[in-house]
């Protein structure tokens, strides 16, 4: 939600990046049509079986077959999101994190609300904004003493070693010199005990007699060095998982050591993955205590939080504000983030009622966002600004979030300012997924009654529609902006084409970034994808109601 009246400006698209989702092509005969439909069809029946028997392993294998045959189905969509999480629930349990990794990767493609679950500590938050909000005062009152932080649980799954053939047992027997001087028998013994560690996936251990043989001789690790990385990366990871938002200190320079022991490709990805997820969390947190009828202020690299709530809260939310702007301008834009000019004002109020007071909007919104650029430069953004209120107990997995991606997307389109559209429809895609099918749930009911806009009429609104209009305006905004955000290139291709679209006209964008060819042709497929239609594979599977 934002603010009407001032020049106002915006996570995470749903980017289909498994395969191309798209339909058959045009020329194919009825009877390939046909076979593509049923094979669909049976995928997904043979998925929700599965499921119904609690096999989410053999639910993921029947419905990825098919992946890229789907006709943009939600109800295919949405059954993938429920194998995955369940797939991914029983390869934790079974502490098989490296199989987890890939499938994480994916639901979090489909789902943009699970990256902010695993950051942010989905299943302690809202009982932690609850009992934290119970505690704090009206703004009149003294603060309450700061707190020691609790860390917020994460996780990060464990690298995997490459899958390539065991080179190294021979290794162990062979002769070893030591330029050094040192008895071979004592760089073999260790060498020997870390191979014996690593192979019962102590990988702990095998790091510490890695360590100890190199610094004995340095030149008898080199057969290793790849078995040394690995183990350097999967304690780097333990250690991270351990500590929550702040990574151990030596975290950054085990990686570096590990890459530069390894030139395999997928330990090379793994370490600099890991590497960006330390480097996202370790953000430096500054305190400025309330005094003097002044609230206090916890300060990051881009944001200013000002409250009088308790230091734990102030840090979850700047913590939280900053993971969400990384992640969101490398995922809308493909770029790592460089710093605001000016940062952006998060103000936490206690209550809705002091919400309402302090920001003089109405109680029963949860939370807004205000942005003004320079009025010949849209480009400049000189003002943001996010005003929250804690006993919502969602704030921080779906206010904060949604509120961020409006500060994100601002002045990020050239000479125009993000139209209404997919500046509401980027936002609530930032939310769990479970909150965004709540309201695409009544998509059918909103065209039923004829409440929904020609998509050439919705992106060409200017201001947010008045009185009954304004929820199916939002509801059809996420739809349209979810199904062209899973189109080929996604979510990036999607701001290009915004950017684009501003400058000269959707209809053109459309035929460069989609092959589609016009409005008319774009509210066909759309509203095949979204409701249904008499031809498509969407046809067959009715929403969710």
């Amino acid at each position: 939600m934002v603010r009407n009246g001032l020049i106002v400006l915006l996570f995470a698209g749903l980017l289909l990046g498994l395969a191309y989702v798209g339909g058959p092509v045009r020329g194919e005969d009825a009877e390939s049509r046909i076979r593509t439909q049923l094979a669909v069809q049976t995928a997904l029946q043979q998925g929700r079986d599965e499921l119904q028997r609690g096999n989410y392993g053999a639910a993921v294998s029947c419905l990825e077959k098919e992946i890229a045959r789907v006709d943009g189905s939600r109800e295919y969509m949405n059954a993938l999101r429920e194998a995955y999480r369940g797939y991914i629930h029983e390869l934790n349990q079974a502490q098989r994190f490296a199989e987890a990794r890939p499938y994480q990767e994916r639901l979090k493609i489909l789902d943009p609300g699970y990256h902010l679950e695993m950051n942010a500590g989905h299943s302690s938050v809202a009982p932690a904004i609850a009992t934290l909000a119970s505690q704090t005062s009206p703004p009149t009152a003294k603060p309450n003493p700061p707190a020691r932080p609790t860390p917020t649980k994460t996780y990060t799954a464990r690298p995997q070693m490459p899958e390539e053939p065991d080179r190294f047992s021979a290794d162990i027997s062979a002769p070893l010199s030591s330029s050094s001087g040192t008895a071979p028998s004592q760089v073999g013994d260790l060498l020997t005990r870390a191979k014996q560690a690593f192979d019962r996936k102590d990988y702990v251990a095998a790091n510490r007699l890695y360590d100890e043989a190199n610094r004995v001789d340095n030149h008898a690790l080199t057969p290793y060095r790849e078995l040394w990385a690995f183990c350097k990366l999967c304690c780097v990871t333990d250690d991270v998982n351990k500590s929550g938002w702040s990574p151990p200190t030596e975290a950054e320079k085990e990686i570096l050591a590990a890459l530069a022991l390894t030139d395999s490709p997928q330990l090379q990805r793994q370490g600099k993955e890991m590497l960006r997820t330390i480097q996202d969390r370790r953000i430096e947190i500054r305190h400025t205590p309330a005094q003097n009828g002044r609230w206090a202020e916890a300060e990051t690299t881009n944001f200013c939080v000002v409250h009088m709530q308790s230091r734990d809260l102030a840090e979850q939310v700047a913590r939280v504000a900053e993971t969400t702007r990384a992640a969101m301008i490398r995922k809308w834009f493909g770029e790592e983030s460089k710093p605001w000019e000016r940062k952006c004002r998060i103000i936490l109020y206690a209550t809705a009622e002091h919400y309402a007071r302090g920001s003089h909007s109405s109680a029963a919104s949860p939370g807004h966002s205000t942005m003004q650029s320079e009025p010949d430069n849209p480009e400049r953004v000189v003002f943001r600004r996010i005003e929250l209120h804690c006993d919502v107990a969602d704030m921080l997995t779906h206010v904060l979030p949604h509120e961020t991606t409006h500060a994100v997307l601002a002045g990020r389109f050239g000479r125009h300012h993000v139209p209404r559209w997919a500046d509401e429809g980027m936002a609530v895609l930032t939310e769990p997924r479970e909150k965004i099918d709540r309201y695409l749930k009544n998509l059918p009911t909103h065209h039923s009654k004829h409440e929904l806009f020609p998509v050439g009429k919705l992106m060409g609104m200017a201001e947010y529609p008045d009185g009954r209009l304004v929820t199916p305006f939002y509801v059809q905004s996420i739809s349209l902006v979810e199904y062209l955000s899973s189109q080929k290139g996604g979510p990036q291709e999607f701001a290009r084409f915004v950017r684009d679209g501003l400058e000269g006209g959707y209809e053109a964008a459309l035929r460069r970034h989609y092959g589609i060819q016009d409005f008319n042709d774009l509210q066909d497929r759309w509203s095949k994808a979204a409701l249904g239609g008499s031809s498509g594979v969407a046809a067959i599977y009715p929403l969710r109601q």
